[in-house]
């Protein structure tokens, strides 16, 4: 009898995900839905956040014209979220929609190596 691998897969933009059968829970910051999985989980960013992220959005424009920083906020507050997710619910592997995810919540783990992360990144 083979045992079940418990998936989880991490997205801004959960098109961006390749399809995987094995994916328990999809999360993703606001309601997205995808054909594939009914566990897609969205983590409501809070509209303070989702505000002052426009003003500096407005700002790097504005002063920064080679800045590619856009929604940082939202960014740090959904990768905070996931990752103590992860620290309360074990899974056996995630997969990343890009390595910037990647370095973002996995550095909060003291065993970094806890997870095995799938290379399957969009």
């Amino acid at each position: 009898m083979s045992e079940t691998k418990k998936v989880i897969a991490v997205a801004l933009d959960i098109n961006k995900i390749p399809y995987n059968s094995d994916v328990d829970v999809i999360f993703t910051p606001g309601t997205q839905k995808i054909w594939y999985t009914r566990n897609t989980q969205s983590i409501e960013i809070p509209k303070r956040i989702l505000l002052f992220d426009s003003l500096l959005n407005s700002f790097f424009k504005k002063f920064s014209k080679k800045s590619n920083k856009h929604d940082v906020l939202k960014f740090n507050y959904f990768t905070n979220k996931v990752a103590s997710y992860l620290k309360d619910h074990p899974y056996d592997a995630v997969i990343f929609e890009n390595q910037q995810l990647k370095n973002k919540i996995l550095p909060n783990f003291k065993n970094k190596n806890e997870y095995v992360v799938e290379d399957t990144m969009a």
